[in-house]
Order: structure tokens, then C-alpha cells, then sequence
């Protein structure tokens, strides 16, 4: 079964997302409008929930935050398209499903799952935040004024980043950050996952410790000035590396 409702993007403040256990894809197109289109069995499609309250489209099934119904023979993916022209907030969230997005612009993006993966690509906001509890988190060619990633057993990818600040935490998922562009402050944290940061900045005020793992630095001078980027990483058994990359 499928459906496809379309929204007026004038009429919108925010778009939420709210599913179970179903895929979500959202992307911007060449559109006016916010289109939701989703497919699956009968039962599910037809008891997605589709409306708008308050100014704010939300995409949500019945059993979001009461039951999953994974072991039931059901499926659905639901595919949301908005305007290139979206500057608005957006919220996904999930509990088992996969979260995909791509080409997405906004004043906050936020992509929120359980045991599902992140995929983010070419995302312009504000605001990014990013969080999976037992999933991966994948992201490259995000541009933000602050990101924030954070997971307990996935790991953190971010590829060719541009925000001026970072907060990463994870427990035992490794954080793999490489910048495209210098960065004001970075906060990472972490338990037993490693941290590596590729930065394009040469001088960093950086303090980086732990307990019992390894700490490392290259191509980096260390600086106490007040006019260069700060990095305070910290970890139990985790190894932190800093590494500069020339453009």
C-alpha cells in the first residue's frame, strides 16, 4: 500500500517525524511544497499518522514510544521531501529504523534514533544534532554553527566538516572527525571508543587526557593563545590523536 499527501512549506515552522520501527528517508528537492510519501503493508500505512498541528507537520505511527511490533510481518519505509528553500527546524526520530538524510538546509536539524543508523550528507543548518544509541553515526559534508553527535556503543564518522563547534560523546563507539575548515572549540569525550580529529588548523589550545590510554599529536603546536581553536578531549582508556592535515 502506498500514500502520498502533500503540505503547503509556507504554512510550516517545523517538520516532525516520529517512528518506530519503519525507514525514514528525508531529502530537499525542487519543490514548493513538503510531500510525504510512504509505503509498507496495509495496516501500517494506513495507521501512519499524517497532519499538521500547530504549524508543525507531523509524520508519527500510532505504537512511536509504546510498542515496536517488530515481530510482526510488517514494513515500511517512509520517504519525506522538502523545498531546497526549507529554513525551518526539523526533527526525525526513530527507535529501531534507519535514518537517512541528505541535501537538507534548516535553522536546526536534529536526527534522533535508538538502535538504528544515522546517515547524514550535505547538510546546511544552524543547528545539527545527532544521536543513536546502539547505532552508527555516519555524516560527511555538514555546515553548521554548532554539532553535536553523540552515542553509547555505535560510532561517530564525520567527514569534511565545517562548524565552529563541536561536542562528540560516546562510551565505547569510536569518533572519527575530519574538518574542512578551521573550528572555534571542540568538546569530545569518550570511555574505551578511540578519538581521532584530522583538523586543517596548525595551532590549537588543546587539552586532551587519558586515564589509561594514549595521547598524541602531529603536525600540531600546541598554543596557549587566546586567538586559536580549543579542544578539550578527555577519555578512560580510549587513545586520542590529533592530527593536522595541510589543504
Amino acid at each position: 500500500m502506498e500514500r502520498n499527501e502533500s503540505f503547503a512549506a509556507s504554512s510550516l515552522n517545523d517538520l516532525a517525524v516520529r517512528q518506530a520501527w519503519a525507514q525514514v528517508e528525508i531529502f530537499a528537492d525542487d519543490i514548493d511544497h513538503v510531500q510525504v510519501l510512504a509505503a509498507g503493508d496495509e495496516t501500517s500505512v494506513h495507521d501512519l499518522r499524517i497532519e499538521v498541528e500547530d504549524n508543525v507537520l507531523v509524520v508519527e505511527q500510532p505504537q512511536y514510544g509504546l510498542s515496536l511490533k517488530i515481530m510482526e510481518s510488517r514494513w515500511m519505509q517512509v520517504c519525506v521531501r522538502v523545498p531546497k528553500s526549507w529554513a525551518k527546524t526539523i526533527h526525525i526520530n526513530t527507535i529501531s529504523g534507519l535514518l537517512n538524510a541528505r541535501g537538507l538546509g534548516g535553522s536546526r536539524v536534529v536526527m534522533d534514533t535508538v538502535t538504528g543508523d544515522v546517515h547524514a550528507s550535505l547538510i546546511t543548518a544552524g543547528e545539527i544534532s545527532l544521536k543513536s544509541i546502539s547505532g552508527d553515526i555516519r555524516a560527511d559534508s555538514l555546515t553548521c554553527e554548532k554539532l553535536t553527535a553523540r552515542s553509547v556503543s555505535g560510532n561517530v564518522t564525520l567527514d569534511d566538516v565545517i562548524a565552529k563547534s563541536y561536542k562528540c560523546t560516546t562510551v565505547n563507539g569510536e569518533q572519527k572527525i575530519r574538518q574542512k575548515a578551521e573550528f572555534e572549540q571542540m568538546e569530545l569525550r569518550s570511555v574505551s571508543g578511540d578519538i581521532t580529529v584530522w583538523s586543517t588548523a596548525s595551532k590549537i589550545n588543546a587539552a586532551m587526557r587519558s586515564i589509561s590510554g594514549g595521547v598524541s599529536t602531529q603536525g600540531v603546536e600546541l598554543s596557549q593563545e587566546k586567538d586559536v581553536p580549543v579542544i578539550r578531549a578527555t577519555g578512560v582508556s580510549a587513545d586520542l590523536k590529533l592530527i593536522c592535515v595541510k589543504e
